[in-house]
């Protein structure tokens, strides 16, 4: 379940970072008047840190699949 669980906040976790990115960016290029040069860094960036985020994720459950192939080879 702990995978299952994982597996399903990883569009969450793509989401999230993405709209934090644009928000951020949209806010600064407010902010600063610089209209849209900030927005798209940031939205860009945020899109990064998703992946960044779906990457993590991937290895852990990978981790955690390992670990439970290791648990049941020994019984």
């Amino acid at each position: 379940f702990k995978s299952l669980a994982l597996v399903s906040s990883m569009g969450i976790s793509m989401v999230l970072a993405t709209v934090i990115g644009l928000a951020a960016g949209y806010f600064l290029d407010q902010f600063f008047d610089t209209s849209p040069v900030l927005t798209l860094i940031f939205l860009v960036l945020g899109i990064i840190a998703g992946f960044r985020n779906l990457y993590i994720i991937m290895k852990r459950v990978q981790r955690m699949d390992e670990d439970w192939d290791e648990r049941s080879k020994r019984k």
